[in-house]
């Protein structure tokens, strides 16, 4: 015979199998139904979603100049990579093809040396400075409200700290 129990908040009887464990009540198991704490939880996280953006933030800008940090992260960027390679081509595919179909045929050949000349001077800027500079689009080439095109009058080289802060939105 399945055991059942009460959920306090959906106050119902249930399987006990519905219910997560938890070694402090006496017959081991919460005192909500899983249904009712994912509920909870959603609404818990609805309520502090600032809060703990906040708090996510306050805690990466405080370490991530820590050496053990940086390489701890990079560790686990190679080690997802390694495992996910299908996953990491496919998104590196979508990039370049996105990049590809943004680029209009009708560009000059002066057009396309400068589109390159950009990316040799964020080169240049990251060797000379001795920080990491990327080619930013201004109008991101597949914004959520706007997407942009891969021509010269679209990017700027800026410090690698101030295009990955912006994302893959548009600041106008």
């Amino acid at each position: 015979m399945e055991t059942l129990k009460y959920c306090y908040k959906c106050k119902s009887k249930k399987l006990f199998d519905l219910f997560s464990n938890n070694k402090r009540n006496p017959d081991g198991r919460a005192d909500e139904c899983k249904e009712c704490k994912r509920a909870m939880d959603r609404d818990y996280a609805a309520r502090h979603r600032e809060e703990a953006r906040k708090k996510a933030s306050d805690w990466y800008y405080a370490n991530k100049n820590k050496p053990e940090y940086k390489l701890k992260a990079q560790k686990n960027l190679a080690k997802w990579r390694k495992a996910n390679l299908d996953k990491h081509a496919a998104k590196e595919n979508k990039r370049r093809a996105s990049k590809l179909h943004a680029t209009p045929p009708w560009l000059s050949k002066e057009q396309l040396q400068q589109i390159e000349i950009e990316y040799s001077l964020s080169k240049w800027c990251t060797e000379v400075m001795n920080t990491p500079y990327h080619v930013d689009h201004i109008v991101p080439l597949k914004g959520k409200t706007v997407c942009g095109l891969h021509v010269p009058w679209n990017l700027r080289v800026i410090p690698a700290s101030a295009n990955l802060s912006k994302g893959n939105r548009y600041v106008g």
